[in-house]
């Protein structure tokens, strides 16, 4: 079957845009960079993380942090320093480790804390933004011989009160102000994800995990796996400072110089000529008559019609008229057509 040529420009199409998009999807992941945090899923070694406190194995390079009360406070039950260890893959009830072979806990047992661990990272580009995301399981009991906490699960709870943070500073305070926190979540009897993002304000950034159970269970106990921190976005391009306009110099206005002014010569008038009224030209006295007596005149001769008829203009409009006349003549004494 022969395929038409309109299908097979749907066809390219189409492949085209399956191409672009594995293409965006690989560019987004290797936009995600590498996780810069050493041994993210708390395996191996585990070391004492606070010297001279005894259950405190924390698996390096992370650190433990805890807030312990007043001797008050201890004495009622809250703000206990918990205890450190590992979890393992086979402890009950099978889900404390959630990839590889160890997870990382802290707990104690009637009674609450305030702790958590974190981790300092080092060589960060100043303005690039962060994000830290870590997986957290949390087991509250309150009294298990009232059987509300089958299969080691949560029985009349305690609020858990956990989050992450990342400080962009890199300070060692897990109550600084400068800490960009995530929402809280409880994350009981499942592995639970959290994750914040921050800007890098240091070359030098901490991440935090925090926890406080309010109540003092029997049971509060915390676990933490997989965590991660990455770059997810570099630091923007320095803008680059407007170079400072020049205020204009103001050029001053030179001042006119004055012209010397013109001192105007009066040039003389010309002098009026009296023009002397035309005079009459006096007409021609008629020559005396040589024939005449002594101091006679002689009387203009008037010439005749004929004289008149005959000469200049006259002559050529009786002519015209002859013409005309003529013509006349000739149109009136032509026979009509009808005449025989």
């Amino acid at each position: 079957m022969r395929i038409p040529r309109s299908t097979h420009k749907w066809i390219l199409i189409c492949l085209c845009a399956v191409l672009l998009s594995s293409l965006l999807g690989s560019t987004f992941v290797l936009a995600q960079g590498p996780n810069l945090l050493p041994n993210p899923g708390f395996e191996r070694p585990y070391v004492a993380s606070i010297p001279g406190k005894e259950n405190c194995a924390i698996a390096a390079p992370w650190v433990a942090w805890y807030r312990e009360g007043t001797r008050e406070e201890v004495t009622q039950g809250y703000r206990f320093a918990p205890e450190y260890k590992a979890a393992f893959r086979a402890d009950y009830p099978g889900n404390r480790v959630r990839n590889g072979e160890l997870a990382q806990q802290w707990f104690h047992s009637y009674g609450n804390f305030e702790a958590g661990v974190l981790q300092q990272v080092s060589n960060i580009s100043v303005g690039a933004k962060l994000h830290f995301e870590i997986w957290i399981l949390t087991w509250s009991c309150d009294k298990e011989p009232r059987g509300n906490c089958g299969g080691a699960t949560s029985g009349d709870p305690s609020p858990m009160h956990v989050r992450v943070g990342i400080d962009p500073t890199g300070g060692g305070d897990p109550f600084s102000p400068a800490i960009i926190w995530s929402e809280e979540q409880n994350a009981y009897d499942s592995w639970h994800h959290f994750q914040v993002e921050a800007v890098a304000q240091k070359t030098t950034v901490t991440a935090y995990v925090y926890s406080y159970p309010t109540y003092r269970s029997q049971d509060n106990n915390v676990y933490v796996d997989d965590a991660s921190l990455v770059v997810v976005a570099p630091p923007a391009a320095p803008t680059r400072k407007p170079t400072s306009t020049p205020a204009p110099t103001a050029v001053p206005t030179q001042t006119a110089v004055p012209t010397d002014t013109p001192i105007p010569v009066l040039l003389p008038t010309n002098t009026l000529v009296p023009t002397i009224a035309p005079t009459t030209a006096p007409t021609t006295a008629p020559k005396p008559c040589p024939t005449c007596p002594p101091g006679v005149i002689p009387t203009p001769v008037t010439p005749s019609l004929m004289q008149q008829l005959t000469l200049g203009p006259a002559l050529l409009f009786v002519l015209a008229l002859a013409i005309v006349a003529f013509i006349a003549g000739f149109l009136i004494g032509k026979p009509g057509r009808g005449a025989r």
